[in-house]
């Protein structure tokens, strides 16, 4: 199969593109899941193949996502039915703060 140059892509161009690192990039070809081609000691990334990989790592990402969020209102009605009611998050840490005040000193005025 021949392949034009202009449809090729290096690591770092295929990174910067999709806004990853380029270990990211590496993995995911080391992994098999994204197509490359190696030409002398660089790898080489068909533009296509990128685009169709980022594609369906797009709809996983959003549906996972939506199952976190789910799951992660499921476990707050858990605690909240556990423990009766909800906790006020800024209320506890002012306590905290208030109960550990070596910690929490303000900063020596300039």
């Amino acid at each position: 199969m021949v392949v034009d140059s202009k449809d090729l892509i290096t690591v770092r161009e295929a990174a910067r593109a999709v806004g990853r690192t380029t270990e990211t990039v590496r993995r995911w070809i080391w992994a098999g899941k994204l197509p490359a081609q190696k030409l002398g000691n660089q790898l080489f990334v068909r533009r296509a193949d990128l685009a169709l990989f980022v594609s369906t790592q797009q709809g996983r990402r959003s549906a996972s996502q939506g199952d976190v969020l789910q799951r992660m209102k499921a476990i707050r009605e858990r605690i909240a039915r556990r423990i009766g009611g909800t906790i006020d998050v800024l209320a506890a840490l002012d306590e905290s703060r208030a109960s550990h005040p070596e910690y929490y000193r303000e900063p020596p005025a300039r």
